[in-house]
């Protein structure tokens, strides 16, 4: 999956970057939400944001809301797909404080710091990001809310550990905010959370996400989201996928559950729903955005797929 999972990221133009280095004693708890204008340094106007946290030494728990925590011990990742507000924190209570009132700007151009805690044990702990100016992105949307995966035991651990020494060593030069290599960083920690998640899937189960397991359907789907309104037929993403009409729908119907051409339109109509939300195009603009050329056509698929015309459910929105 490790090429799939390459052509995914190109595909579906996701910017990453290391932004702040937190380094914590017990006790600590701490209230993090990574919003647009933290990640507007590397893109202008993110859409979807996927939040990384890395804990190179120590351990943290962290959960959303009222949630469940997840105990995150050194050389794991937490991943929080939608960037959902969340607590971070060195023990299971304690009132958390706003994490940005923590921050410290480095006044080089380095990476931003927290420093903050009690006396305790430490924990280190680099952030990043993942973000996309595409309004619909499957990938991010197939993802639960919140997962953790154990770096050291993907196939990349010791590129990212060595990448991992290196941002910690230039941190305290106030270099790499900007840096390349930590854009590729956290596009490698994403992909190891990632592959890690879609590997432990039930066998049984068909999504999106395990047709990226498959090398065959994983190209054709990279393709289809790469081009989502080109006019597709199912000869041409069977050519994609290098197998025959035949073959490439039985294994896609297999993988992902739906037919070719069904998940296709369901895709489309899931960026449409984005489109109408977002209010700047009208039901025309958008039927042609995504790839209907007639909008009655367009009005019609809709209304089968979630029970009304795009008009009436963007004004119920």
């Amino acid at each position: 999956m490790k090429d799939t999972l390459s052509e995914i990221f190109r595909t579906l133009r996701l910017t990453g970057g290391i932004f702040l280095d937190a380094r914590f004693t017990a006790p600590w708890c701490v209230i993090s939400h990574v919003t647009p204008d933290d990640v507007r340094p590397f893109i202008t106007s993110p859409k979807n944001i996927v939040t990384l946290h890395y804990v190179v030494t120590g351990r943290t728990y962290v959960g959303i809301g009222d949630g469940e925590r997840l105990e995150i011990n050194e050389g794991e990742l937490v991943l929080l797909p939608r960037s959902d507000e969340h607590i971070m924190s060195s023990g299971l209570d304690g009132e958390p404080i706003n994490s940005h009132h923590l921050i410290e700007m480095s006044p080089d151009g380095g990476l931003a710091r927290i420093v903050h805690g009690g006396d305790g044990e430490p924990t280190h702990i680099v952030c990043g990001f993942l973000a996309t100016e595409d309004r619909f992105n499957p990938l991010i949307a197939a993802l639960p809310r919140i997962l953790k995966v154990n770096i050291r035991e993907g196939v990349s651990r010791d590129w990212i550990e060595s990448s991992v020494r290196f941002a910690a060593e230039s941190m305290c030069k106030g270099e790499v905010a900007s840096s390349p290599i930590m854009g590729r960083l956290s596009e490698l920690l994403f992909a190891e959370a990632v592959r890690a998640y879609v590997n432990g899937l039930p066998e049984q189960e068909r999504s999106w996400l395990k047709g990226l397991n498959d090398q065959y359907v994983g190209r054709a789907l990279a393709a289809l989201h790469d081009r989502l309104t080109e006019d597709w037929t199912v000869e041409a993403l069977a050519d994609v996928a290098g197998l025959s009409r035949s073959a490439f729908v039985e294994r896609f119907s297999n993988c992902v559950g739906l037919p070719p051409m069904k998940y296709l339109t369901q895709s489309r109509l899931q960026l449409a729903k984005q489109l109408l939300r977002d209010g700047r195009q009208g039901v025309a603009q958008v039927a042609a955005s995504v790839g209907y050329e007639a909008e009655e056509a367009f009005n019609r698929a809709f209304k089968r797929e979630f029970g009304l015309p795009p008009a009436k459910w963007r004004d119920l929105q």
